[in-house]
């Protein structure tokens, strides 16, 4: 089993604090190897997905803030775990998109001349909220394409017009259905259903 190899940091795991971590995992020792692993194997693909040069030091960085918490006497809940490994990968993220080049470097450690001109923290939020946009509409885009033409037709043709002309190009779309508008309003509502589920899929399986 892979263990972190770590750079750029003041702490580093030792097997006292790496064997805390495990436990968390499972209690049998081979479980928390492979649960261990498919984790990291997750963080990398999470910090991968966003553009992130180093995806394999951001996991290691990841597991080893986890370990040294656990070390200090934190006590975090096995139920909580993946919550609690996330919410620090997206805090290791945001100080990457600071300063890819230095990445865990603090602000206070920079000369006043290298600080950025715009907020760091809310320009990595920034970052990942668009790509998050980005994601979504990539997997809207391939759901949309996945419908039969004559569905994928009467969905793009109801959202298409403006906002004053939505009306009269919905009741359009209803008389050439042969249905009334309201029938028309339930079709689309399925459509919509779908796409949303076929949507979450796209986004579970890409993250």
């Amino acid at each position: 089993m892979r263990r972190p190899t770590i750079r750029k940091i003041a702490w580093v795991i030792n097997e006292a604090a790496f064997g805390k971590l495990l436990a968390l995992f499972d209690a049998d020792a081979e479980r928390a190897g492979e649960k261990y692993e498919l984790m990291r194997s997750k963080l990398i693909k999470f910090f991968r997905c966003r553009g992130c040069r180093t995806p394999h030091e951001l996991a290691d960085e990841v597991m080893n803030r986890l370990a040294r918490r656990i070390d200090d006497g934190e006590t975090i809940r096995p139920e909580t775990l993946a919550e609690y490994f996330y919410g620090v990968a997206h805090n290791v993220l945001r100080e990457s998109l600071r300063n890819p080049e230095t990445a865990f470097s603090s602000l206070e450690t920079l000369p006043p001349s290298e600080h950025p001109k715009e907020n760091p923290v809310r320009l990595a939020e920034h970052i990942t909220a668009k790509r998050e946009t980005e994601r979504r509409l990539a997997c809207l885009e391939s759901c949309v394409e996945k419908l039969p033409p004559e569905t994928r037709q009467l969905i793009v043709s109801y959202y298409e017009e403006e906002t004053g002309a939505k009306i009269g190009n919905r009741r359009r779309l209803a008389e050439a259905a042969g249905i009334p508008m309201n029938a028309l309003r339930i079709r689309v509502h399925r459509i919509r259903a779908k796409l949303e589920k076929c949507v979450i899929e796209c986004l579970c399986l890409s993250e």
